[in-house]
């Protein structure tokens, strides 16, 4: 009787083991996939934009009209990230860097509540800003 329990630990706590041991998962890439994924590195390692979406809330020539807009969205909205752009004669103000249309539509419908010309535009965004944004974003 003894030695039939003892046996029967024997086995459990060996089956446990090789149990364990079978939970361990090994991946071996082929040296074509590995070539693959340095040229894939190497490709998108200096691109620091993508292309997302931005709102702009302003669009004029007035540069005075544009500071005044601009003081009254940071009133607003602080933790947006916002900046303006000059390509002469025009003043843009534009807020948020987004990749995703829907979290753009978000922000674009808050902003219409005191900015009603507000409007959602292509933008090439900068990675770090995309970045920015949404964690001003989860913050607020």
């Amino acid at each position: 009787m003894k030695t039939t329990k003892l046996l029967l630990l024997v086995l459990i706590t060996f089956c446990a083991l090789e149990w364990g041991f079978a939970q361990e998962i090994m991946f071996v890439e082929t040296t074509h996939v590995q070539k693959a994924m340095r040229e894939y590195q190497a490709r998108y390692e200096d691109n620091t934009e993508l292309e997302g979406y931005r709102i702009q809330y302003l669009f004029t020539t007035d540069r005075r009209e544009m500071e005044r807009i601009e003081r009254k969205f940071d009133e607003l909205y602080q933790y947006i990230p916002h900046e303006w752009e000059h390509d002469p004669p025009y003043y843009r103000l534009y807020a948020g860097s987004f990749v995703a249309r829907s979290n753009a539509m978000q922000l674009l419908a808050l902003i219409r509540e005191n900015f009603p010309e507000a409007l959602l535009i292509n933008a090439t965004v900068p990675i770090d800003k995309v970045i920015q944004c949404r964690k001003n974003l989860i913050q607020k």
